[in-house]
Formats: C-alpha cells, structure tokens, sequence
C-alpha cells in the first residue's frame, strides 16, 4: 500500500470505516520504525454481550483480544495464519483465551464471566485492577502458521496488566523490543464505550536517537481510551505516537469478532466421548454442547447422537 498519510487519506479511512472497528499499520519515512494502531470497540462489545460478562470481565478480555490482534504482526497480514494467546494466572479471572488470524477476525473468552469489581487509583482517577484479576502465572502464545506443528511460546506473567505481558513475551520469545498500550473502557451503563490499543516496533536499522525520541512520546501519551473517545481515530493515534517523522501507511485490517464454530464441529467433540456416556445422553433425551469462544449452544436430539454412535462404531470421523 504505502501512502503518505495526509488529511485525504485520513479523511477516506473516516468515510470507509466509519464506526466500525478496524487497524492502521504504518512506518516512518526517515526510518525503520513500525506502528500498528487498533480500534477494538464494536468487537469487545459483542464479546460482553454473547459471554454475558461483568464490567472488569469485559475490560480482562477486551484487553487480550486488542493484544491478540497486535500480535497478527508475527503472521501474513490477510490470511488464515493464527495467533492464540492463552493466559493463566491465579487472579479470579482464570484461564483467559483469544484467537486472532491475519484477516483480522477475532474471538476469545474468559473462565470466570462475573468478576466482581475491583479499582485502583492512578493519577488520580479510579481504574478497574487488571493485575489483580489475572494474577501471576503465564502467558502463552501459539503461532498456526498451516504447518503441521503450531508454534508455541511461554513466558511469566510480569504484570497481569497485559500490554505489559505481551511487551515482555515479543522481546523475551520473539527478540523484538517493543512498546504496547491496550485500553477498554467501560460506561456508566456497562456497555464498552471505548477500546483498542497500539503496538510500536523498532525495525532492523533502526537508529537508537530516533527510537529514543519515540519511548518519550510514548510514555506522556494519554491512555488509548481517552485518544479513542475524544474523536482520535486509529490513524490519528500514530500520528501521535510518531509524532515529528513523516508516516506512510503500509495496511489496513478491518477488524470483527468472528468464531469458526459450527454444529459439525461441535459434532466432534461428541465423537471423542465414549459410546456408553453417548448412550447415557440419548436416555437423557439429548446433548448440548456449548462454544467457549462465542457462547454459541449447538442441540444435538438422540438420533443425531445414535449417528455419532454409528460413525465411531464404523470408524468414519
């Protein structure tokens, strides 16, 4: 793609995306240095609403899927290449999981839904306690690259803030130093009225004066919420971020929450059930199974399980 971002440009991304979630990968003219901005609002949104999640749920797992989304930088950009995060800490969140691939499509969930609400004060203002949610433990991440082997890496948690975690799995797994902001906030209704992130990645060649120059930026920006609810734009938050060097656009992703589930793979996980808890289930006058990631609940009728029966017995899964 690489476009000078100017107000044209910026003013097409407003009229095409409109208020829909989407990414703005960019890099500076004068050097190596990538940023890769993400608005995550609608999709974290949709998450509450199917997993039925309390207000720090939403932010705990609005947070990993934005992360997940940001790590899409390790696959080819537009594909079905994919990114699992998995962290498990020993904060009343639980196992926590999101999936992303490189067309930009998202799904994730959390063990515990009702995380009771928990704060801190930061400069001031109160903040839902991420750390406090996830714990300590790992956080891992799985690489599906349609190899037959997937790749995976784990490191410890340092934080349990997230963007903090995922900072420390890129530099520690991938020898990639980089700097990572996620935020999600939540409204007074407790519907999510902001969300996103950005990832910043010094290049190979890279001059050291310049990637200075862009670690103090970083670090007197405003959360990313607050960029997001005052008007800021994914594009307009790397103009920020890189704020003195001349940009170009090299991708866009629109970005959804979208699960791959379906009955027949629901179907699977009947077939990995021995034949006597199959027959038990007909007696019960059915089965249903539910999708972790989406909430999605599949029925399966004692016929339909008289037929998972046959396909074992027969050996045809």
């Amino acid at each position: 793609m690489l476009k000078k971002l100017d107000e044209q440009v910026k003013k097409d991304f407003k009229e095409y995306f409109q208020d829909r979630d989407y990414g703005v990968i960019a890099v500076t003219e004068e050097d190596a240095i990538r940023v890769f901005a993400i608005k995550t609002t609608n999709l974290t949104e949709i998450a509450r609403l199917k997993h039925g999640l309390s207000p720090l749920s939403t932010v705990v797992l609005g947070r990993a899927m934005a992360g997940t989304i940001l790590l899409t930088t390790l696959i080819k950009h537009g594909t079905e290449q994919r990114i699992l995060l998995r962290i498990e800490g020993n904060g009343p969140a639980g196992l926590v999981v999101a999936e992303a691939n490189g067309k930009g499509e998202v799904r994730g969930f959390i063990q515990n839904k009702q995380i009771e609400t928990a704060t801190k004060t930061v400069n001031g203002k109160k903040k839902f306690d991420v750390r406090s949610a996830v714990g300590k433990g790992t956080l891992t991440v799985v690489k599906d690259l349609g190899l037959k082997t997937p790749y995976e890496s784990s490191v410890p948690l340092i934080s349990g803030e997230i963007a903090e975690d995922i900072a420390y799995y890129l530099l520690k797994s991938e020898q990639i130093p980089s700097a990572v902001s996620l935020g999600v906030l939540i409204g007074k209704d407790g519907k999510v009225k902001a969300a996103g992130g950005f990832l910043v990645q010094p290049l190979p060649g890279a001059k050291e004066e310049n990637i200075a120059k862009i670690e103090e930026t970083v670090k007197n920006l405003p959360p990313v919420t607050e960029m997001l609810t005052s008007g800021k734009r994914p594009e307009d938050i790397i103009e920020e971020v890189l704020k003195g060097f001349r940009v170009k656009v090299l991708a866009l992703k629109e970005l959804s929450f979208r699960c791959r589930c379906s009955k027949e793979t629901a179907m699977q996980s009947l077939m990995m059930l021995p034949i006597e808890e199959l027959e038990q289930l007909i007696k019960e006058g059915g089965a249903k199974i539910t999708c972790n990631f989406c909430s999605t609940v599949y029925y399966f009728t004692p016929e339909e399980i008289k037929n998972v029966i046959k396909l074992k017995e027969t050996g045809d899964n």
